[in-house]
């Protein structure tokens, strides 16, 4: 386990009233899961897709500062003293 602490942005920093906690986590899968118990069904309904059990469709999770797509993606391991940022879709125009 690593105690990392996840950054929160726009919508998904409203559903958890926070900008920022500290967890304790093996990997960005059990982070997501231990959100979604934390945070419940607003978290969940924002933020996971109900079919794949993982960010839904243009919500992005940074490591350090790196998509998780660009390293083991929802296996990346996590350290002590990670930072990890979740993001909802960007819009504008």
């Amino acid at each position: 386990m690593a105690n990392v602490t996840v950054k929160f942005f726009a919508t998904v920093r409203e559903i958890t009233g926070t900008s920022r906690i500290e967890m304790d986590v093996e990997n960005i899968r059990d982070l997501l899961q231990k959100l979604k118990s934390k945070y419940g069904r607003p978290f969940e309904d924002t933020v996971i897709d109900p079919e794949t059990q993982e960010l839904k469709r243009f919500f992005s999770c940074m490591v350090n500062g790196k998509r998780i797509e660009l390293l083991d993606g929802y296996d990346t391991s996590l350290q002590d003293g990670d930072a990890v940022a979740l993001f909802p879709p960007v819009g504008g125009g």
